[in-house]
């Protein structure tokens, strides 16, 4: 047996406190407000360390936009898992998770909030892959075979779009979407 690596670890948890630095700003005085010296500052991460860890501002928002992904497609996955032999309720608990998730994310708040900063928001959207690449992906490894890559296109567009308007409640929401799947079959 290895022991893990001690500088990984280090890397990753100093990356841990970059990005919630990073979030905090973000949420608090928005993507126009985030500067490197004040994400060193509030991380204990001295800006020299940061620069080299992260790169730019740029990069640290696409940094911020992949962990904040990863946590929503921890949902999709965990809607999978708890129901492995039904692809329909898979689907609606990863869903559901999503929508839920969505609904307490600070960073998906600042990020749609009225009068926000459009930089974090361009950094989501203009690029395909910020987002639906990801989840797109994500779900289609998820489901394999079970369904059509036109099936999984319209789920994940469906459920991101629930998630950024949202315009009835989680349970209506979800149902629409199963009503969709099943109407795939």
């Amino acid at each position: 047996m290895t022991a893990p690596d001690f500088y990984s670890e280090l890397r990753a948890l100093r990356l841990e406190r970059v990005l919630d630095a990073s979030v905090e700003i973000i949420t608090e005085r928005g993507w126009d407000a985030l500067s490197m010296t004040e994400v060193a500052k509030r991380s204990g991460v001295p800006r020299q360390s940061l620069y080299k860890e992260v790169g730019t501002r740029t990069e640290l928002g696409r940094a911020v936009v992949d962990r904040e992904v990863g946590r929503f497609l921890e949902q999709v996955s965990s809607g999978f898992a708890a129901h492995p032999d039904s692809f329909e309720d898979g689907i609606s608990a990863a869903v559901r998770g999503v929508l839920d998730h969505g609904r307490s994310n600070a960073a998906l708040a600042a990020v749609l909030r009225p009068g926000h900063d459009s930089g974090l928001l361009a950094m989501v959207t203009v690029n395909p892959d910020a987002v639906l690449g990801q989840a797109s992906a994500a779900v289609r490894a998820l489901v394999g075979d079970r369904a059509s890559e036109a099936l999984v296109d319209c789920v994940v567009r469906l459920t991101l779009s629930h998630l950024v308007q949202p315009t009835v409640d989680v349970d209506e929401a979800v149902d629409r979407i199963d009503r969709v799947v099943r109407s795939f079959e």
